[in-house]
């Protein structure tokens, strides 16, 4: 497999979520319980109008994960280990071209280039209940929709309420020293897990001494015929006790904060196709100062096998509005990302995926600061091997 990396430019800020970590299910496969899977991915953002200026940046990724399930290997059952690790060469097309506020492509990176551990964690099943303990991306687990995974604004996979107001969250292309447990009862699954509040620097104070951030969601499975409905249901609370965060590192107050989120998934097939439709909403109920994006919503619809004789090629259509209060008012402005993603497999190791967006009101800015309406172009290329 051959992969390609290369990117332009600095990127000041980063969100982005579900679909930039390996799946635990991947790791299926493998010889006595060791399974090794690599994921390559480059694309090329264009803004063709509008926002700041024209021009095209480029982003390349890799990611390679080995995982060894104890009970395949002969041991104890229910035991997984999982290291991964990441390499990036990125560019940032919103603070360069577009001045949007929710991020175009869910591939941004913080840095020019950077090479990192990204995941090493331990998880045991009992029975229905899961634990995981070690390096882990929260947002691999929580506040994830999963009908929305084929879509490129980042704000799909992480909503901006968390990843906007709080300033190296962890989350891709970072995660986190961490714990989390699950417990599955029938249709429902409770979730809870606190991590440490600095991603970007998770070794510096292993516990936590800087300040946490604690996540707690509740999914509940509804059959509804001719599929099945998935509502979650969460909060976060982050909270910062340590100077590091608010000074050392000169990002300005970083504020003890909370907020909640939703998702309602409903998934169905019909004339051999699988459907899916989604809506996302969450809302950060804080001073301006500390949130200013202080509410979310997104929606979409998901067509797979949408081309006949090629079962893996996906139509997603998406709609993301951040809404941005200006300090000292409730009031202020919004942003909305309107979105058209098409999946198409090239052959079993390799897809090929464009994507067109229209940002109105880039930045979410008020009456006499708006930016021009943007209309962006992405071409991404990926091979994964398993």
């Amino acid at each position: 497999m051959s992969i390609f990396l290369y990117g332009l430019s600095i990127t000041p800020a980063w969100a982005a979520g579900i679909g930039q970590s390996i799946p635990e299910e991947t790791h299926q496969n493998g010889w006595r319980g060791i399974s090794l899977v690599l994921h390559g991915q480059i694309e090329g953002v264009s803004n063709l109008s509008g926002g700041i200026s024209t021009g095209s940046t480029a982003t390349g990724l890799w990611k390679g994960g080995l995982a060894l399930h104890t009970g395949k290997a002969g041991w104890w059952q229910g035991g997984l280990f999982v290291v991964e690790g990441l390499a990036a060469g990125s560019s940032n097309p919103d603070s360069l071209y577009i001045g949007d506020l929710q991020s175009v492509s869910n591939l941004t990176t913080p840095y020019q280039h950077m090479a990192h551990l990204y995941k090493a964690y331990y998880r045991q099943k009992f029975g229905g209940y899961t634990l995981r303990l070690g390096l882990l991306n929260p947002n691999d687990y929580f506040n994830d929709t999963g009908v929305a995974s084929e879509l490129f604004n980042a704000s799909y996979g992480i909503y901006p309420i968390i990843s906007a107001n709080i300033p190296f969250t962890p989350t891709y292309p970072y995660s986190s020293l961490g714990a989390m447990a699950s417990a599955h009862w029938g249709n429902t699954t409770v979730m809870a897990g606190a991590f440490g509040a600095d991603g970007v620097h998770p070794f510096r104070t292993p516990w936590g001494s800087n300040g946490m951030i604690y996540y707690d969601e509740v999914d509940q499975s509804v059959p509804i015929s001719p599929g099945t409905v998935m509502l979650k249901a969460g909060g976060y609370y982050n909270h910062v006790y340590g100077p590091y965060l608010t000074q050392s590192i000169g990002i300005g107050p970083a504020l003890s904060q909370g907020g909640f989120y939703g998702t309602a998934e409903y998934r169905w097939k019909a004339d051999q196709m699988n459907w899916g439709v989604f809506l996302q909403g969450g809302g950060a109920p804080n001073a301006a100062a500390v949130s200013p994006v202080n509410a979310y919503v997104g929606a979409g619809l998901r067509l797979r096998h949408f081309i006949p004789d090629s079962p893996g090629s996906t139509l997603s259509l998406g709609m993301a509005r951040a809404w941005q209060r200006q300090s000292g008012s409730n009031t202020g402005a919004a942003e909305t990302s309107l979105e058209v993603n098409f999946k198409q497999p090239v052959s079993k190791d390799f897809y090929i995926q464009p994507d067109l967006q229209y940002i109105v009101n880039p930045g979410a800015n008020g009456p006499g600061n708006t930016i021009p309406n943007a209309f962006i172009a992405i071409i991404r290329l990926g091979c994964i091997t398993i």
